[in-house]
Protein backbone atom coordinates (compact mmCIF):
# COMPACT_ATOMS: atom_id res chain seq x y z
CA UNK A 1 0.00 0.00 0.00
CA UNK A 2 1.26 3.46 -0.92
CA UNK A 3 1.01 6.03 1.88
CA UNK A 4 0.27 9.72 1.34
CA UNK A 5 -1.04 12.64 3.33
CA UNK A 6 -3.62 13.43 0.64
CA UNK A 7 -4.99 11.91 -2.55
CA UNK A 8 -6.75 13.77 -5.36
CA UNK A 9 -9.11 11.85 -7.65
CA UNK A 10 -8.96 13.25 -11.17
CA UNK A 11 -6.19 15.08 -13.05
CA UNK A 12 -8.34 17.69 -14.69
CA UNK A 13 -7.16 21.21 -14.07
CA UNK A 14 -9.14 21.49 -10.82
CA UNK A 15 -7.65 18.30 -9.43
CA UNK A 16 -4.15 19.40 -10.35
CA UNK A 17 -4.74 22.82 -8.78
CA UNK A 18 -5.92 21.14 -5.57
CA UNK A 19 -2.91 18.82 -5.53
CA UNK A 20 -0.47 21.68 -6.10
CA UNK A 21 -1.96 23.74 -3.26
CA UNK A 22 -1.70 20.72 -0.95
CA UNK A 23 1.89 19.98 -1.97
CA UNK A 24 2.83 23.67 -1.62
CA UNK A 25 1.61 23.42 2.00
CA UNK A 26 3.97 20.55 2.68
CA UNK A 27 1.67 17.55 2.28
CA UNK A 28 2.79 14.42 0.50
CA UNK A 29 0.13 14.13 -2.20
CA UNK A 30 -0.78 11.95 -5.17
CA UNK A 31 -3.20 12.38 -8.05
CA UNK A 32 -4.94 9.37 -9.61
CA UNK A 33 -6.35 9.75 -13.12
CA UNK A 34 -8.30 7.18 -15.10
CA UNK A 35 -7.20 8.44 -18.52
CA UNK A 36 -3.76 8.05 -20.06
CA UNK A 37 -2.96 11.75 -19.81
CA UNK A 38 -3.77 14.63 -17.52
CA UNK A 39 -6.20 17.38 -18.47
CA UNK A 40 -9.79 16.23 -18.11
CA UNK A 41 -11.80 18.58 -20.36
CA UNK A 42 -8.73 20.77 -21.01
CA UNK A 43 -6.89 18.87 -23.72
CA UNK A 44 -5.52 19.45 -27.18
CA UNK A 45 -4.29 17.26 -29.98
CA UNK A 46 -3.87 16.67 -33.70
CA UNK A 47 -7.23 14.95 -34.11
CA UNK A 48 -7.82 15.84 -37.78
CA UNK A 49 -4.46 15.89 -39.56
CA UNK A 50 -0.80 16.12 -38.50
CA UNK A 51 0.24 19.70 -37.96
CA UNK A 52 -3.22 20.96 -36.95
CA UNK A 53 -3.52 21.33 -33.15
CA UNK A 54 -7.08 21.51 -31.82
CA UNK A 55 -8.44 22.34 -28.38
CA UNK A 56 -10.61 19.28 -27.94
CA UNK A 57 -13.05 20.71 -25.39
CA UNK A 58 -12.41 23.91 -23.40
CA UNK A 59 -10.56 26.73 -25.12
CA UNK A 60 -11.12 30.14 -23.45
CA UNK A 61 -8.66 30.70 -20.58
CA UNK A 62 -9.84 34.10 -19.31
CA UNK A 63 -11.21 32.75 -16.03
CA UNK A 64 -7.98 30.93 -15.21
CA UNK A 65 -5.90 34.04 -15.88
CA UNK A 66 -8.01 35.88 -13.30
CA UNK A 67 -7.75 33.17 -10.66
CA UNK A 68 -5.86 33.38 -7.34
CA UNK A 69 -3.97 30.24 -8.40
CA UNK A 70 -2.60 31.96 -11.51
CA UNK A 71 -1.74 35.05 -9.47
CA UNK A 72 0.34 32.80 -7.19
CA UNK A 73 1.92 30.44 -9.72
CA UNK A 74 1.67 32.21 -13.08
CA UNK A 75 5.24 33.50 -13.11
CA UNK A 76 6.62 30.07 -12.30
CA UNK A 77 4.58 28.44 -15.06
CA UNK A 78 5.74 31.14 -17.48
CA UNK A 79 9.34 30.45 -16.50
CA UNK A 80 8.67 26.79 -17.31
CA UNK A 81 7.44 27.71 -20.78
CA UNK A 82 3.66 28.23 -20.51
CA UNK A 83 2.46 31.02 -22.80
CA UNK A 84 -0.92 32.54 -23.62
CA UNK A 85 -2.06 34.07 -26.88
CA UNK A 86 -4.50 36.97 -26.51
CA UNK A 87 -7.07 38.24 -28.98
CA UNK A 88 -8.17 41.87 -28.79
CA UNK A 89 -11.15 40.89 -30.96
CA UNK A 90 -12.84 38.49 -28.57
CA UNK A 91 -16.29 37.78 -30.02
CA UNK A 92 -18.89 38.52 -32.65
CA UNK A 93 -22.35 37.34 -33.70
CA UNK A 94 -23.48 36.81 -37.29
CA UNK A 95 -27.09 36.41 -38.38
CA UNK A 96 -29.09 35.12 -41.33
CA UNK A 97 -28.91 37.73 -44.06
CA UNK A 98 -25.37 38.74 -43.16
CA UNK A 99 -25.86 41.25 -40.35
CA UNK A 100 -23.12 41.09 -37.73
CA UNK A 101 -22.26 42.63 -34.38
CA UNK A 102 -18.93 42.48 -32.61
CA UNK A 103 -17.03 43.55 -29.53
CA UNK A 104 -13.34 44.42 -29.41
CA UNK A 105 -11.00 45.73 -26.73
CA UNK A 106 -11.23 49.16 -28.31
CA UNK A 107 -14.20 50.46 -26.31
CA UNK A 108 -14.64 53.54 -28.46
CA UNK A 109 -14.66 51.50 -31.67
CA UNK A 110 -17.12 49.05 -30.13
CA UNK A 111 -19.47 51.85 -29.13
CA UNK A 112 -19.15 53.31 -32.62
CA UNK A 113 -20.17 49.93 -34.05
CA UNK A 114 -23.24 49.95 -31.82
CA UNK A 115 -24.16 53.47 -32.93
CA UNK A 116 -23.91 52.52 -36.59
CA UNK A 117 -26.13 49.54 -35.90
CA UNK A 118 -28.76 51.22 -33.69
CA UNK A 119 -28.77 54.38 -31.60
CA UNK A 120 -31.12 52.72 -29.11
CA UNK A 121 -28.86 49.66 -28.80
CA UNK A 122 -25.83 51.91 -28.27
CA UNK A 123 -27.63 53.64 -25.41
CA UNK A 124 -28.60 50.24 -24.00
CA UNK A 125 -24.98 49.05 -24.22
CA UNK A 126 -23.85 52.06 -22.20
CA UNK A 127 -26.61 51.63 -19.59
CA UNK A 128 -25.81 47.95 -19.28
CA UNK A 129 -22.13 48.77 -18.83
CA UNK A 130 -23.04 50.65 -15.64
CA UNK A 131 -24.93 47.59 -14.41
CA UNK A 132 -21.89 45.45 -15.21
CA UNK A 133 -19.58 47.76 -13.25
CA UNK A 134 -21.82 47.54 -10.18
CA UNK A 135 -22.42 43.81 -10.47
CA UNK A 136 -18.78 42.93 -11.16
CA UNK A 137 -17.66 44.79 -8.03
CA UNK A 138 -19.86 42.46 -5.97
CA UNK A 139 -19.85 39.23 -7.97
CA UNK A 140 -16.24 38.78 -8.97
CA UNK A 141 -14.93 38.72 -5.35
CA UNK A 142 -17.74 36.30 -4.55
CA UNK A 143 -16.64 34.06 -7.42
CA UNK A 144 -13.35 33.13 -5.76
CA UNK A 145 -14.80 32.39 -2.30
CA UNK A 146 -16.70 29.44 -0.86
CA UNK A 147 -20.46 29.85 -0.42
CA UNK A 148 -21.93 30.67 1.95
CA UNK A 149 -19.18 32.78 3.50
CA UNK A 150 -18.41 36.24 4.81
CA UNK A 151 -17.67 37.21 1.23
CA UNK A 152 -21.40 36.88 0.56
CA UNK A 153 -22.13 39.62 3.07
CA UNK A 154 -19.32 41.79 1.75
CA UNK A 155 -20.73 41.46 -1.76
CA UNK A 156 -24.19 42.44 -0.56
CA UNK A 157 -22.71 45.54 1.07
CA UNK A 158 -20.92 46.37 -2.19
CA UNK A 159 -24.22 46.23 -4.05
CA UNK A 160 -25.69 48.65 -1.48
CA UNK A 161 -22.76 51.04 -1.90
CA UNK A 162 -23.36 51.09 -5.66
CA UNK A 163 -27.06 51.90 -5.32
CA UNK A 164 -26.59 55.53 -6.42
CA UNK A 165 -24.99 54.71 -9.78
CA UNK A 166 -27.27 51.74 -10.47
CA UNK A 167 -30.48 51.20 -8.60
CA UNK A 168 -30.80 48.05 -6.47
CA UNK A 169 -33.87 47.22 -8.52
CA UNK A 170 -31.82 47.10 -11.72
CA UNK A 171 -29.24 44.87 -10.08
CA UNK A 172 -31.87 42.56 -8.60
CA UNK A 173 -33.67 42.35 -11.93
CA UNK A 174 -30.42 41.44 -13.66
CA UNK A 175 -29.57 38.75 -11.10
CA UNK A 176 -32.96 37.09 -11.58
CA UNK A 177 -33.49 37.82 -15.27
CA UNK A 178 -33.40 35.44 -18.19
CA UNK A 179 -31.23 36.31 -21.17
CA UNK A 180 -34.39 37.16 -23.10
CA UNK A 181 -35.41 39.51 -20.29
CA UNK A 182 -31.96 41.11 -20.26
CA UNK A 183 -32.10 41.74 -23.99
CA UNK A 184 -35.64 43.12 -23.88
CA UNK A 185 -34.68 45.42 -21.00
CA UNK A 186 -31.65 47.04 -22.64
CA UNK A 187 -31.77 46.47 -26.40
CA UNK A 188 -34.09 47.20 -29.29
CA UNK A 189 -32.98 45.10 -32.26
CA UNK A 190 -33.20 41.31 -32.48
CA UNK A 191 -29.48 41.14 -33.28
CA UNK A 192 -28.46 42.93 -30.07
CA UNK A 193 -30.78 40.75 -28.01
CA UNK A 194 -29.30 37.62 -29.58
CA UNK A 195 -25.72 38.75 -28.94
CA UNK A 196 -26.44 38.57 -25.21
CA UNK A 197 -28.51 35.39 -25.34
CA UNK A 198 -25.84 33.46 -27.24
CA UNK A 199 -23.49 33.63 -24.27
CA UNK A 200 -26.13 32.02 -22.06
CA UNK A 201 -26.20 28.98 -24.32
CA UNK A 202 -22.55 28.26 -23.48
CA UNK A 203 -23.79 27.09 -20.09
CA UNK A 204 -27.31 25.79 -19.51
CA UNK A 205 -29.09 29.11 -19.89
CA UNK A 206 -31.62 29.01 -22.69
CA UNK A 207 -33.29 32.38 -23.33
CA UNK A 208 -36.16 31.84 -20.90
CA UNK A 209 -34.27 30.42 -17.90
CA UNK A 210 -34.43 32.62 -14.79
CA UNK A 211 -31.01 33.74 -13.56
CA UNK A 212 -29.43 33.22 -16.96
CA UNK A 213 -28.50 36.86 -17.50
CA UNK A 214 -25.55 37.13 -15.11
CA UNK A 215 -23.04 35.01 -17.02
CA UNK A 216 -23.68 36.70 -20.40
CA UNK A 217 -23.50 40.15 -18.81
CA UNK A 218 -20.13 39.40 -17.23
CA UNK A 219 -18.77 37.70 -20.33
CA UNK A 220 -19.78 40.50 -22.70
CA UNK A 221 -17.92 43.21 -20.85
CA UNK A 222 -15.03 41.27 -19.31
CA UNK A 223 -14.06 40.12 -22.80
CA UNK A 224 -14.20 43.72 -23.99
CA UNK A 225 -11.90 44.76 -21.16
CA UNK A 226 -9.51 41.81 -21.26
CA UNK A 227 -9.78 40.25 -24.70
CA UNK A 228 -9.83 36.48 -25.00
CA UNK A 229 -6.83 34.30 -24.21
CA UNK A 230 -5.93 30.80 -25.36
CA UNK A 231 -2.99 28.61 -24.38
CA UNK A 232 -0.23 29.00 -26.93
CA UNK A 233 0.31 25.67 -28.63
CA UNK A 234 -2.91 24.07 -27.35
CA UNK A 235 -5.05 23.96 -24.23
CA UNK A 236 -3.40 20.74 -23.03
CA UNK A 237 -0.24 22.64 -22.18
CA UNK A 238 -2.06 24.24 -19.21
CA UNK A 239 -2.76 21.07 -17.19
CA UNK A 240 0.68 19.79 -18.17
CA UNK A 241 2.18 22.95 -16.66
CA UNK A 242 0.17 22.58 -13.44
CA UNK A 243 1.22 18.94 -13.21
CA UNK A 244 4.80 20.16 -13.55
CA UNK A 245 4.34 22.49 -10.57
CA UNK A 246 2.95 19.62 -8.56
CA UNK A 247 5.76 17.22 -9.42
CA UNK A 248 8.41 19.83 -8.56
CA UNK A 249 6.91 19.87 -5.07
CA UNK A 250 7.26 16.12 -4.69
CA UNK A 251 3.81 15.16 -5.95
CA UNK A 252 3.08 11.93 -7.80
CA UNK A 253 0.66 11.66 -10.73
CA UNK A 254 -0.69 8.20 -11.56
CA UNK A 255 -2.32 8.17 -15.03
CA UNK A 256 -4.19 5.17 -16.41
CA UNK A 257 -5.19 4.54 -12.79
CA UNK A 258 -8.96 4.30 -12.54
CA UNK A 259 -10.39 4.44 -9.03
CA UNK A 260 -12.68 1.51 -8.26
CA UNK A 261 -13.79 2.78 -4.87
CA UNK A 262 -13.12 5.25 -2.12
CA UNK A 263 -12.17 3.33 1.02
CA UNK A 264 -14.07 4.29 4.16
CA UNK A 265 -13.01 2.96 7.56
CA UNK A 266 -15.96 3.34 9.87
CA UNK A 267 -17.14 6.80 8.92
CA UNK A 268 -13.90 8.34 7.62
CA UNK A 269 -12.46 8.22 4.09
CA UNK A 270 -9.00 6.66 4.35
CA UNK A 271 -7.84 6.06 0.79
CA UNK A 272 -8.71 4.64 -2.61
CA UNK A 273 -8.57 1.25 -4.29
CA UNK A 274 -7.72 1.23 -8.00
CA UNK A 275 -9.24 -1.12 -10.56
CA UNK A 276 -5.95 -3.02 -10.78
CA UNK A 277 -6.15 -3.76 -7.06
CA UNK A 278 -3.58 -1.25 -5.84
CA UNK A 279 -4.47 0.63 -2.68
CA UNK A 280 -3.39 4.15 -1.80
CA UNK A 281 -3.87 5.42 1.73
CA UNK A 282 -4.52 9.08 2.61
CA UNK A 283 -3.90 9.99 6.23
CA UNK A 284 -5.20 13.57 5.94
CA UNK A 285 -7.91 13.49 3.32
CA UNK A 286 -9.12 12.92 -0.23
CA UNK A 287 -10.24 15.54 -2.76
CA UNK A 288 -12.54 14.10 -5.43
CA UNK A 289 -13.29 15.95 -8.66
CA UNK A 290 -15.84 13.32 -9.70
CA UNK A 291 -19.25 14.91 -10.15
CA UNK A 292 -21.44 14.04 -7.15
CA UNK A 293 -23.65 11.33 -8.74
CA UNK A 294 -20.56 9.49 -10.02
CA UNK A 295 -18.88 9.75 -6.62
CA UNK A 296 -21.88 8.46 -4.69
CA UNK A 297 -23.21 5.84 -7.09
CA UNK A 298 -19.89 4.50 -8.35
CA UNK A 299 -16.95 5.24 -6.06
CA UNK A 300 -19.00 4.97 -2.86
CA UNK A 301 -21.35 2.23 -4.07
CA UNK A 302 -20.44 -0.11 -1.20
CA UNK A 303 -20.54 2.55 1.49
CA UNK A 304 -23.42 3.61 3.74
CA UNK A 305 -23.42 7.14 2.33
CA UNK A 306 -25.09 9.71 4.60
CA UNK A 307 -28.60 10.51 3.45
CA UNK A 308 -27.91 14.16 2.66
CA UNK A 309 -25.19 13.16 0.19
CA UNK A 310 -27.25 10.37 -1.33
CA UNK A 311 -30.33 12.53 -1.82
CA UNK A 312 -28.23 15.39 -3.28
CA UNK A 313 -26.68 12.96 -5.77
CA UNK A 314 -30.13 11.67 -6.68
CA UNK A 315 -31.46 15.19 -7.34
CA UNK A 316 -28.43 16.44 -9.27
CA UNK A 317 -29.43 17.29 -12.85
CA UNK A 318 -27.43 17.34 -16.04
CA UNK A 319 -28.26 19.65 -18.92
CA UNK A 320 -28.51 18.86 -22.63
CA UNK A 321 -25.51 17.67 -24.57
CA UNK A 322 -22.88 19.36 -26.70
CA UNK A 323 -21.58 18.39 -30.13
CA UNK A 324 -18.03 19.34 -31.15
CA UNK A 325 -16.70 19.61 -34.69
CA UNK A 326 -13.00 20.18 -35.37
CA UNK A 327 -11.94 21.37 -38.81
CA UNK A 328 -8.52 21.48 -40.48
CA UNK A 329 -8.75 24.16 -43.17
CA UNK A 330 -6.60 25.08 -46.15
CA UNK A 331 -7.27 28.77 -45.55
CA UNK A 332 -9.23 31.26 -43.46
CA UNK A 333 -12.96 30.84 -42.99
CA UNK A 334 -14.47 32.78 -45.95
CA UNK A 335 -17.05 34.78 -44.00
CA UNK A 336 -19.41 36.87 -46.12
CA UNK A 337 -18.47 39.68 -43.76
CA UNK A 338 -14.69 39.59 -43.97
CA UNK A 339 -14.30 41.51 -40.70
CA UNK A 340 -15.37 38.38 -38.81
CA UNK A 341 -12.11 36.67 -39.73
CA UNK A 342 -10.20 38.33 -36.88
CA UNK A 343 -12.46 37.24 -33.99
CA UNK A 344 -11.70 34.52 -31.48
CA UNK A 345 -15.34 33.41 -31.17
CA UNK A 346 -18.14 33.91 -33.69
CA UNK A 347 -21.69 32.95 -32.68
CA UNK A 348 -23.50 31.86 -35.84
CA UNK A 349 -27.03 30.93 -36.71
CA UNK A 350 -29.55 32.08 -34.15
CA UNK A 351 -31.91 34.74 -32.97
CA UNK A 352 -33.40 34.49 -29.48
CA UNK A 353 -36.46 32.50 -30.56
CA UNK A 354 -34.20 30.13 -32.51
CA UNK A 355 -32.11 29.46 -29.40
CA UNK A 356 -35.23 28.83 -27.33
CA UNK A 357 -36.52 26.40 -29.95
CA UNK A 358 -33.16 24.61 -30.15
CA UNK A 359 -33.08 24.15 -26.39
CA UNK A 360 -36.57 22.69 -26.34
CA UNK A 361 -35.70 20.38 -29.21
CA UNK A 362 -32.68 19.11 -27.28
CA UNK A 363 -34.76 18.53 -24.14
CA UNK A 364 -37.30 16.65 -26.27
CA UNK A 365 -34.49 14.39 -27.56
CA UNK A 366 -34.73 15.84 -31.09
CA UNK A 367 -31.72 16.70 -33.21
CA UNK A 368 -32.02 20.48 -33.63
CA UNK A 369 -32.61 21.75 -37.14
CA UNK A 370 -30.66 25.02 -36.75
CA UNK A 371 -28.63 25.09 -33.51
CA UNK A 372 -26.35 27.82 -32.25
CA UNK A 373 -22.79 27.37 -33.49
CA UNK A 374 -19.88 28.76 -31.50
CA UNK A 375 -17.03 29.01 -34.01
CA UNK A 376 -13.62 29.27 -32.40
CA UNK A 377 -10.94 30.57 -34.79
CA UNK A 378 -8.12 29.36 -32.60
CA UNK A 379 -5.29 29.59 -35.11
CA UNK A 380 -6.22 33.22 -35.81
CA UNK A 381 -5.43 33.93 -32.16
CA UNK A 382 -2.54 31.47 -31.92
CA UNK A 383 -0.80 30.81 -35.27
CA UNK A 384 1.36 28.09 -33.67
CA UNK A 385 -1.66 25.77 -33.96
CA UNK A 386 -0.86 25.16 -37.66
CA UNK A 387 2.37 24.13 -39.33
CA UNK A 388 2.05 26.17 -42.53
CA UNK A 389 1.11 29.78 -43.18
CA UNK A 390 -2.46 30.28 -44.37
CA UNK A 391 -3.82 27.10 -42.81
CA UNK A 392 -6.38 27.27 -40.03
CA UNK A 393 -7.98 25.14 -37.36
CA UNK A 394 -11.57 25.80 -36.36
CA UNK A 395 -13.29 24.71 -33.15
CA UNK A 396 -17.07 24.47 -33.48
CA UNK A 397 -19.22 23.92 -30.41
CA UNK A 398 -22.88 23.12 -31.09
CA UNK A 399 -25.30 24.15 -28.34
CA UNK A 400 -27.47 22.40 -27.52
CA UNK A 401 -28.12 18.82 -28.65
CA UNK A 402 -29.87 15.85 -27.06
CA UNK A 403 -27.90 13.27 -25.13
CA UNK A 404 -30.42 10.66 -26.29
CA UNK A 405 -32.05 10.85 -29.73
CA UNK A 406 -35.65 9.97 -30.55
CA UNK A 407 -35.98 11.95 -33.77
CA UNK A 408 -34.79 14.78 -35.99
CA UNK A 409 -36.46 18.19 -35.87
CA UNK A 410 -35.16 18.72 -39.40
CA UNK A 411 -36.97 15.63 -40.66
CA UNK A 412 -33.92 14.35 -42.56
CA UNK A 413 -31.70 12.27 -40.25
CA UNK A 414 -33.33 8.92 -39.51
CA UNK A 415 -31.06 7.27 -36.94
CA UNK A 416 -31.48 7.40 -33.18
CA UNK A 417 -27.96 6.42 -32.11
CA UNK A 418 -25.21 9.03 -32.03
CA UNK A 419 -22.75 6.50 -33.42
CA UNK A 420 -24.95 6.22 -36.52
CA UNK A 421 -25.84 9.89 -37.06
CA UNK A 422 -22.70 11.73 -35.92
CA UNK A 423 -21.33 12.37 -39.41
CA UNK A 424 -24.75 13.31 -40.81
CA UNK A 425 -25.16 15.85 -38.05
CA UNK A 426 -21.65 17.15 -38.74
CA UNK A 427 -22.77 17.64 -42.35
CA UNK A 428 -25.69 19.72 -41.07
CA UNK A 429 -23.33 21.89 -39.04
CA UNK A 430 -21.11 22.46 -42.08
CA UNK A 431 -24.15 23.28 -44.20
CA UNK A 432 -25.27 25.91 -41.69
CA UNK A 433 -21.78 27.42 -41.60
CA UNK A 434 -21.60 27.44 -45.38
CA UNK A 435 -24.52 29.84 -45.38
CA UNK A 436 -22.39 32.36 -43.49
CA UNK A 437 -19.09 31.48 -45.16
CA UNK A 438 -19.66 30.31 -48.76
CA UNK A 439 -16.88 28.06 -49.96
CA UNK A 440 -15.99 26.78 -46.48
CA UNK A 441 -16.64 23.12 -47.33
CA UNK A 442 -14.10 23.25 -50.15
CA UNK A 443 -11.42 24.36 -47.67
CA UNK A 444 -11.90 21.42 -45.30
CA UNK A 445 -8.87 19.11 -45.41
CA UNK A 446 -9.90 17.06 -42.41
CA UNK A 447 -12.59 16.94 -39.76
CA UNK A 448 -13.32 15.13 -36.53
CA UNK A 449 -16.67 15.20 -34.76
CA UNK A 450 -17.35 14.41 -31.10
CA UNK A 451 -20.93 13.51 -30.19
CA UNK A 452 -22.30 13.69 -26.64
CA UNK A 453 -21.50 9.99 -26.31
CA UNK A 454 -17.91 10.65 -27.35
CA UNK A 455 -17.63 13.42 -24.74
CA UNK A 456 -18.95 11.10 -22.03
CA UNK A 457 -16.60 8.29 -23.08
CA UNK A 458 -13.65 10.69 -22.92
CA UNK A 459 -14.58 12.15 -19.52
CA UNK A 460 -16.88 10.50 -16.99
CA UNK A 461 -17.95 13.89 -15.61
CA UNK A 462 -19.57 14.88 -18.92
CA UNK A 463 -22.67 12.81 -18.24
CA UNK A 464 -24.92 12.69 -21.29
CA UNK A 465 -22.42 14.84 -23.11
CA UNK A 466 -23.20 17.79 -20.84
CA UNK A 467 -20.06 19.85 -21.38
CA UNK A 468 -20.59 21.84 -18.15
CA UNK A 469 -21.06 18.79 -15.86
CA UNK A 470 -24.50 19.68 -14.56
CA UNK A 471 -27.19 22.30 -14.98
CA UNK A 472 -26.36 25.80 -13.74
CA UNK A 473 -29.98 26.81 -13.15
CA UNK A 474 -30.61 28.75 -9.95
CA UNK A 475 -31.68 25.69 -7.95
CA UNK A 476 -28.28 24.12 -8.68
CA UNK A 477 -25.94 27.10 -8.56
CA UNK A 478 -24.30 29.48 -6.08
CA UNK A 479 -24.53 27.91 -2.61
CA UNK A 480 -26.79 25.15 -3.94
CA UNK A 481 -24.06 23.54 -6.05
CA UNK A 482 -24.20 20.60 -5.56
CA UNK A 483 -26.38 21.18 -2.45
CA UNK A 484 -26.53 23.58 0.48
CA UNK A 485 -24.98 21.04 2.86
CA UNK A 486 -22.12 20.27 0.46
CA UNK A 487 -21.44 23.72 -0.97
CA UNK A 488 -18.27 24.40 1.05
CA UNK A 489 -16.36 21.46 -0.47
CA UNK A 490 -16.58 19.22 2.63
CA UNK A 491 -18.79 16.14 2.34
CA UNK A 492 -20.70 14.37 5.08
CA UNK A 493 -17.94 11.74 5.15
CA UNK A 494 -14.99 13.06 7.20
CA UNK A 495 -11.81 13.24 5.18
CA UNK A 496 -13.62 13.44 1.81
CA UNK A 497 -13.80 16.74 -0.10
CA UNK A 498 -15.36 17.83 -3.38
CA UNK A 499 -14.01 19.96 -6.23
CA UNK A 500 -14.66 20.28 -9.94
CA UNK A 501 -17.37 21.67 -12.20
CA UNK A 502 -20.08 20.14 -10.03
CA UNK A 503 -19.20 22.55 -7.20
CA UNK A 504 -19.21 26.34 -6.94
CA UNK A 505 -18.33 28.30 -9.09
CA UNK A 506 -19.23 25.67 -11.66
CA UNK A 507 -17.93 25.01 -15.13
CA UNK A 508 -15.12 26.80 -16.90
CA UNK A 509 -11.35 26.74 -16.68
CA UNK A 510 -11.30 28.83 -13.52
CA UNK A 511 -9.00 27.01 -11.07
CA UNK A 512 -11.26 28.04 -8.18
CA UNK A 513 -12.89 24.95 -6.71
CA UNK A 514 -9.65 22.97 -6.70
CA UNK A 515 -7.95 25.62 -4.60
CA UNK A 516 -10.93 26.08 -2.26
CA UNK A 517 -11.31 22.32 -1.71
CA UNK A 518 -7.61 22.01 -0.91
CA UNK A 519 -7.86 24.92 1.52
CA UNK A 520 -10.86 23.26 3.20
CA UNK A 521 -8.78 20.11 3.70
CA UNK A 522 -5.89 22.13 5.11
CA UNK A 523 -8.18 23.96 7.54
CA UNK A 524 -9.54 20.64 8.75
CA UNK A 525 -6.00 19.42 9.27
CA UNK A 526 -5.24 22.41 11.49
CA UNK A 527 -8.41 21.88 13.52
CA UNK A 528 -7.46 18.26 14.22
CA UNK A 529 -4.06 19.17 15.67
Amino acid sequence: MEEFDAIVIGAGHQGLVAATVLAESGLAAAVVEAEAEVGGAVKSGEVTLPGFVHDLYASNMNLFLGSPFFARFGDEMAADGLRFARSSSPYASVFPGGAALWVTCDEAATLDMWRRHSKADAEGWERLRRVFDALAAAYLPLYANPLPSRATLRSAREVWRNRKSVGPGDLAATLLSSTRGLGDRYFETPEAKALAAAWGMHLDYAPDIAGGAVFPLLEMYIDMLNGMSLVEGGAGKLPAAIAGLFRKRGGIVHTGARVARVDVDGTRATGVTLEDGRRLRASRGIVSTAVLPNLVHDLLADVAVPEDMRSAAQRYRFGPGTFMLHLALEGPIPWRNSELGEFSYVHAGSYVDDMARTYQQALAHQLPDCPLLVVGQTSVVDPTRVSAAGQQVAWVQVRAVPSRITGDAGGVIAGTRWADVREQFADRVLHILEGYAPGLAALVRGRTAFSPEDLRNANANLVGGDSVSGSHHLDQFLMLRPSLRLSRYRTSIPGLYLAGAGTWPGAGVNGISGQLAAEALLRSRRRRR
